[in-house]
């Protein structure tokens, strides 16, 4: 990621959770960071993080140069609150209640998980100056021993909105291995590089493609 930012001076975050992205600050000196989280808990871990909604972000049209994010994979994460005897590694027993009703990571892969992205990833486009990169850190899940398509869903979506990829890098990650599914994971995520089209841009910017 930091390889791919080198260069911009605006780093954006819309889903900062505990505020892993101001790591790149020590590698980027010259950048300014910001990231934005929903939950009061999770956005309160790091002090320069924003509390507030990635569907509403408070900057002004291209203000950053660069987006950088890695939003909830629409795997069983999502689950909601289960208070019985079993632990659930999900977002909500992370926090001990239940999840913002715009936090994208109450969401499980569908319709709907894909029309909140698709209106984030609109929402990111604004603020992004034309000609900005977005690079995402996405990862497949496999659900009845299907492998989901999340990636390409993504990465369809962005273009649509007038990205086109520049990268697109693997990365070792066998998730975790234990519970009723520990075998069935997919074994790498995805870094992916994109730029968009400053035409694409400066046209389209209020302009939302269809669902997809």
């Amino acid at each position: 990621m930091v390889r791919m930012l080198r260069g911009r001076k605006r780093v954006l975050d819309p889903f900062a959770g505990v505020g892993g992205i101001f790591m790149i600050g020590k590698f980027l000196p010259d950048a300014e960071v910001s990231g934005v989280e929903i939950e009061a808990e999770w956005a309160a871990q790091h002090s320069r993080t924003t509390l507030g909604n990635a569907l509403h972000l408070p900057w002004p049209d291209g203000y950053f140069d660069a987006i950088c994010t890695s939003p909830a994979y629409g795997n069983r994460l999502c689950d909601k609150l289960l208070r019985d005897r079993h632990k659930r590694k999900t977002y909500a027993s992370e926090l001990a209640r239940e999840l913002h009703p715009d936090n994208g990571g109450a969401l499980p892969w569908g319709a709907k998980y894909r029309a909140f992205h698709l209106a984030a990833w609109t929402e990111a486009r604004r603020v992004l100056e034309p000609g900005g990169l977005f690079v995402l850190n996405i990862k497949d899940h496999i659900r009845r021993g299907v492998v989901q398509p999340v990636t390409d869903w993504h990465i369809e979506a962005l273009e649509g909105l007038g990205f086109r990829v520049l990268e697109h890098v693997h990365i070792d990650c066998p998730g975790m291995r234990f519970g009723q599914n520990r075998d069935a994971r997919v074994d790498y995520e995805s870094v992916i590089l994109f730029q968009q089209d400053s035409a694409y841009g400066a046209q389209s910017r209020n302009r939302v493609p269809d669902q997809q």
